[in-house]
């Protein structure tokens, strides 16, 4: 699994570490506050969602997802910064991403001190933990459009910190970037956290 989802900063909602960032398990879990109320309620779909893609990158032949047998992809993982830019920049000129949620430029990379979570900071910074020793946990595609659909969100005024229509973003990316298994494997999970998505 992975550690640490990452929270939205923003100068007057500080960003907050989850409390078992840097465990295997659980790590998107985090207490929700009265400012950003299904924030526990995503990390924990999205906890469920990445634990179905390390599956696959493992090897697993299939999932079993709302009943269907579906062949998930194995999502990239990166090896530095740089890395992570180039990959966000190339997203966002896909025609699909153009098409659906316009023009929207690239967000500033940076390293994030410590190890325990990745955030998004207005008005336009993704910070991303890359530990000097163990796995970059952070590095892999499931935390950085995470942090992407932040950026997109706040970028086009269409969401706010983990509220509706936050969800719908990260579908949007999802289904264009990793296909339409994945999209809907972690609809699947939003469902079963209650999650509110939204729409574009």
């Amino acid at each position: 699994m992975v550690a640490g989802r990452a929270s939205e900063g923003s100068p007057s909602v500080p960003a907050v570490p989850t409390p078992t960032a840097n465990a295997p398990d659980g790590a998107f879990a985090a207490a929700a506050t009265d400012r950003d109320g299904q924030r526990a309620r995503v990390y924990r779909a999205e906890d469920a969602w990445a634990a179905r893609l390390d599956a696959a990158r493992r090897g697993a032949p299939r999932a079993t997802v709302a009943g269907s047998a579906v062949l998930l992809p194995a999502e990239r993982r990166f090896g530095d910064l740089d890395a992570v830019a180039a990959y966000l920049a190339r997203v966002l000129a896909l025609p699909g991403i153009r098409t659906a949620l316009g023009t929207v430029p690239p967000p500033r990379l940076r390293l994030r001190r410590g190890a325990r979570a990745a955030h998004w900071e207005p008005p336009g910074t993704i910070a991303v933990p890359v530990p000097p020793h163990g796995e970059p946990w952070a590095l892999r595609e499931s935390v950085v459009l995470h942090e992407l659909a932040h950026h997109v969100g706040h970028v086009t005024g269409r969401a706010r910190r983990h509220e509706a229509p936050f969800p719908a973003l990260l579908l949007a990316l999802v289904d264009e970037v990793l296909g339409a298994e994945a999209a809907l494997a972690l609809r699947v999970e939003y469902g079963t956290e209650r999650v509110a998505v939204g729409g574009l």
